[in-house]
C-alpha cells in the first residue's frame, strides 16, 4: 500500500467517524452586545424549535437562553443573526479563531460573534460526596467587536 492509498483510507475513515449534528440558527436581539449563554437540558426551558431542519436558538434580551434541547456533539454549520422587533434578520459573522492574522482583518465598526466556549456538565460535591449543585452543559460566546 503506497502513501496515496493510506491518505485516502485515513481521510475516508475520519469522514465516516465524524458525527454530523443539526445545523443551528441563533437569533440575537437587535443591537445586543455582550455575553450569550445557552444552557441545555433545562426542564423549564424554552421548547425545541426547528426551521428547515435546523435548530433555532432564540436568545432573550438578557442574553441567557435556557432550552430543552440536549447538547449536540460533532460538526455543524451555525448561523448567527440579529433579529429586529419586526422579525428582520441581519447576519452576524462568526470569528472562530482570534489570532493576529485574523485580528488584522477585522473591521472596527462591524459586529461579530466570537470567543466560543463549550461548557460541560458541572457538579459540586460536598465533603460527604453528595451532589449539592449541578449545571447542565452549555455554550458561551460574545457578540460585539473584539477590537473594542
Amino acid at each position: 500500500m503506497n502513501l496515496k492509498h493510506i491518505i485516502i483510507f485515513l481521510s475516508f475513515t475520519l469522514l465516516i467517524n465524524c458525527k454530523k449534528s443539526k445545523n443551528t440558527i441563533t437569533l440575537i436581539p437587535e443591537n445586543y452586545k455582550g455575553t450569550i449563554k445557552i444552557w441545555f437540558n433545562q426542564k423549564k426551558g424554552i421548547e425545541e424549535k426547528y426551521e428547515n431542519d435546523k435548530r433555532v436558538y432564540e436568545i432573550p434580551k438578557n442574553g441567557i437562553l435556557k432550552t430543552k434541547f440536549s447538547p449536540q456533539f460533532g460538526y455543524h454549520f451555525p448561523e448567527y443573526y440579529y433579529i429586529s422587533e419586526s422579525g428582520k434578520r441581519t447576519e452576524i459573522k462568526p470569528i472562530l479563531n482570534l489570532n493576529k492574522k485574523v485580528l488584522d482583518t477585522i473591521k472596527k465598526n462591524e459586529i461579530y460573534v466570537y470567543h466560543f466556549m463549550p461548557m460541560g456538565e458541572v457538579v459540586k460535591i460536598d465533603s460527604l460526596g453528595n451532589v449539592t449543585e449541578k449545571k447542565e452543559p452549555g455554550i458561551i460566546f460574545s457578540v460585539g467587536n473584539p477590537l473594542n
